[in-house]
């Protein structure tokens, strides 16, 4: 019901009227500030929160921005989170990196390497990625090894060289799946191919 058939017949409801001019105000203002508490309320979730309202949050956990726009900063910020919370071991670093890059488990491996204990002892190394994190949020490879690295206790390093991708042909004619086959225009469907650790050196170190 419109706010005008509320009104007694004795008043003015058509569209021209000034009653339902002022209603039409009072109910615009009321929208308004329904969005507005919408807004505050959702501010309240790292994943939606944006602009100033992350760098009041980064400011509570003492992680700079940099020159990372929000959708970066958020990862980071994730990542200091989870640097605060790790407890070190397989499982809960596996559980933080899953959280952290809102992907599932078994989209990211460590495994542990195998070298000369003379050499680098305590490695693991990353066999597999999301590549698609990579590509969205606008960060090179070698960043996203080091938020990972971050998440490690000290002793021990991480070996990346390359992300696997998804991609696949069917063994059979007539097949086609939408998570690994070709993707489509709008890059909505499809699978991705693997990447592997480039010279970036001159990608910006992150503010970690």
């Amino acid at each position: 019901m419109r706010p005008e058939e509320r009104l007694p017949d004795c008043y003015r409801k058509d569209q021209e009227s000034n009653n339902v001019k002022i209603l039409e105000l009072g109910r615009l203002a009321a929208e308004q500030l329904r969005t507005d508490i919408q807004a505050v309320l959702e501010s309240l979730d790292l994943g939606h929160a944006t602009g100033k309202t992350l760098d009041l949050y980064g400011d509570m956990l003492g992680q700079r921005r940099g020159l990372l726009n929000d959708e970066q900063y958020r990862y980071m910020l994730l990542s200091k989170i989870g640097r605060n919370t790790v407890q070190g071991d397989y499982n809960s670093i596996m559980a933080t990196l899953v959280l952290m890059f809102g992907s599932q488990m078994g989209d990211i491996t460590l495994d542990d390497l195998e070298v000369e204990e003379e050499e680098r002892p305590c490695v693991v190394k990353l066999t597999k990625f999301p590549v698609q994190i990579l590509i969205s949020a606008g960060f090179s490879s070698r960043q996203a090894v080091a938020m990972i690295e971050s998440l490690l206790p000290i002793c021990v390093t991480l070996a990346a060289d390359n992300f696997e991708g998804t991609f696949e042909f069917a063994e059979s004619v007539g097949v086609y799946d939408e998570l690994a086959g070709y993707g489509n225009v709008e890059q909505t469907i499809g699978g991705y191919l693997g990447l592997y650790l480039g010279d970036d050196d001159k990608i910006p170190v992150l503010p970690i």
